[in-house]
């Protein structure tokens, strides 16, 4: 009598457990794979002509190619993005996400597939050392569901970090002098430094920290997990990812491919 209940109970919960995700045939029925993006450079970015380019375009075209499949890029927010994910918005997030413990709760990841620093870009002109806006008073920003947001509170205890919805608000307020720093994944950073050298300056020095970045997918999602693992391993060893990572967070060559084209001349 025990142990027929006992299977009895085993057979109910494994009845009442949610079947496995079925992600990938329902893209190959589909014959897309929708990937969700964060907008900004240099990972996801609009062309003057509405085009997708950048890091996580190149990363997800080529994934999605690979297997057959047409690319679906669905614009989302560092805040909003695992909320996405999980309500089928999207298969797959490529944001150059970094591996965190909270997010590790959220969904599963991926085999790494490139690496970042977080640091900071200050509204004065070099050198800039961390203990110099590691102070009362001082405003550094950084935005809504990123690592820089609680590495930025740690890092700089003494200051105020004020957390933006997204890059572009956070840049608006660097650019507008209410904060006197922006904390975020390089390489903005950077990006923000030369666009602008006599206004900002990267902070010298060790960075925040030292992310692993990979794929997302929602929990339980094993067929596609060791899918995306395999191709990670297959796309590095080829030599893809690598130029890749080096082209776009490396270089500031894709800068160009942002101006907009001169019209042609008339004949």
């Amino acid at each position: 009598m025990r142990r027929s209940l006992v299977t009895g109970v085993i057979l109910g919960l494994m009845i009442a457990a949610p079947a496995a995700a079925d992600t990938l045939d329902d893209a190959t029925k589909r014959g897309s794979l929708r990937i969700c993006v964060v907008e900004g450079a240099p990972y996801a970015i609009k062309t003057p002509t509405g085009r997708w380019i950048g890091h996580e375009i190149d990363i997800g075209q080529r994934l999605a190619t690979d297997f057959g499949l047409s690319p679906e890029f669905v614009s989302v927010s560092y805040a909003d993005m695992m909320e996405r994910l999980n309500k089928g918005d999207c298969d797959l997030i490529a944001a150059s996400l970094a591996i965190e413990p909270d997010r590790l709760r959220q969904a599963w990841f991926t085999t790494p597939y490139s690496e970042s620093e977080v640091t900071i870009v200050a509204a004065r002109k070099g050198p800039v050392h961390t203990a110099d806006l590691d102070k009362a008073g001082v405003v550094v920003g950084a935005v809504a569901g990123a690592p820089a947001v609680l590495l930025a509170k740690s890092k700089l205890p003494a200051a105020t970090i004020e957390v933006f919805p997204d890059l572009l608000a956070a840049e608006r307020a660097l650019d507008g002098g209410a904060i006197a720093g922006l904390a975020h994944k390089a390489p903005i950073p950077r990006l923000v430094a030369v666009k602008a050298p006599e206004k900002y300056a990267v902070v010298e020095g060790e960075p925040l920290a030292r992310t692993a970045d990979a794929f997302a997918v929602r929990k339980g999602d094993a067929d596609l997990l060791n899918t995306l693992n395999g191709w990670v391993e297959a796309r590095k060893r080829d030599g893809f990812i690598p130029r890749t990572n080096t082209y776009w967070l490396a270089t500031l060559d894709w800068m160009d491919r942002l101006k907009p084209r001169a019209a042609s001349a008339k004949k």
